[in-house]
């Protein structure tokens, strides 16, 4: 039934209050202009125009749900990776670090190692041509002694079977005739005897003889003792700094392998950090890029679905009592909304 003028602009003046009212408390400027359309288009048109909006507004709140998903996913993911990004670099940083010190030590050991297996190396090739030209020094000796020995022992036996065998010598006078030289002066021996040599002095050119081959023998003797003694030590010397020699070359190879093996950890922890690194820039690049969309909209998700909500009743509310005007008119228009 047609309602009445009077009924008409109480109902519509209701369901402006409502629409102003709702507008009011949610600060809802959508709420406001359906309230100024209220006031002077027809029930009918106010009608499908508030069944128009809660279409609409249940769409938005659908679309904005999505969106919420989405963003919440994606502002998830990003803050994962950043957080994980952020945590793994602390750590690379910090084995960075002890690999850093590490390999510094390690090439510092091998630094000093390097100047001992010189120092050693040195020693050694010193140690070989002294003991060469000693060696070669001492054999000129004994063989130069050896010489004069066998030179002296020679010239001994000479003397001695000479003084032996002029001791002995006579003379055979009884084919001799007496000669011009019978008158001759003394020749420090009587005629018809044998010369005998020195006799008298040959005991002390024997004995300064023997003397001067003592020497030899000594010189030979104590050149080859020498000799001996400077080979052990030589032998000592090389055996230990060739010990020493070996066991610095054996810890140059292991510090060598270590560096070599740190090196390559810290290369390898190198190129995670920098991944890492730009894993962190992504991921705050991201969240960047997610802001406008999803943080700074002017207000907060939740507060956007209780305005919806409220707008979505206050439409709800006026279009039940449009319905129920055009059902029951004014009388039955009462409290049911």
């Amino acid at each position: 039934r047609a309602a009445a003028p009077a009924g008409d602009a109480a109902q519509r003046a209701r369901v402006v209050s409502l629409l102003t009212d709702g507008a009011t408390r949610v600060r809802s400027a959508m709420l406001r202009a359906v309230a100024m359309e209220a006031k002077e288009d027809p029930f009918a048109k106010v009608k499908a125009m508030i069944q128009e909006l809660i279409e609409r507004l249940l769409k938005e709140a659908e679309s904005e749900a999505n969106h919420k998903g989405w963003c919440d996913k994606a502002m998830s993911d990003a803050k994962q990776k950043r957080d994980y990004a952020a945590e793994e670099i602390a750590t690379l940083n910090e084995e960075m670090a002890e690999l850093e010190a590490r390999r510094d030590s390690l090439r510092e050991a091998m630094a000093e190692l390097a100047k001992e297996i010189a120092a050693l190396t040195d020693a050694r090739a010193k140690a070989e041509l002294q003991r060469s030209e000693e060696k070669a020094e001492n054999a000129a000796t004994v063989e130069e002694a050896q010489a004069g020995l066998d030179a002296l022992t020679m010239c001994i036996d000479i003397l001695d079977k000479f003084y032996k065998t002029a001791k002995k010598e006579t003379v055979d006078l009884s084919l001799a005739q007496a000669s011009p030289q019978d008158e001759a002066p003394d020749a420090g021996f009587d005629n018809g005897e044998a010369y005998l040599g020195a006799q008298a002095e040959s005991g002390g050119i024997l004995g300064m003889l023997d003397v001067m081959k003592s020497d030899f023998t000594r010189t030979i003797q104590e050149t080859q003792a020498a000799e001996a003694q400077a080979e052990k030590d030589h032998l000592a010397f090389t055996t230990e700094t060739g010990k020493s020699l070996a066991v610095a070359e054996e810890a140059e190879s292991q510090r060598k392998a270590q560096l070599q093996d740190t090196e390559e950890k810290f290369d390898e922890v190198e190129a995670n950090l920098q991944e890492q690194s730009g894993i962190l820039r992504t991921s705050l690049k991201e969240l960047l890029e997610l802001k406008p969309a999803c943080i700074d909209t002017g207000m907060s998700y939740e507060e956007r679905v209780a305005m919806r909500r409220e707008e979505i009743e206050a439409l709800k509310k006026a279009m039940c009592i449009l319905e129920q005007y055009a059902k029951y008119g004014p009388e039955g228009a009462g409290d049911s909304c």
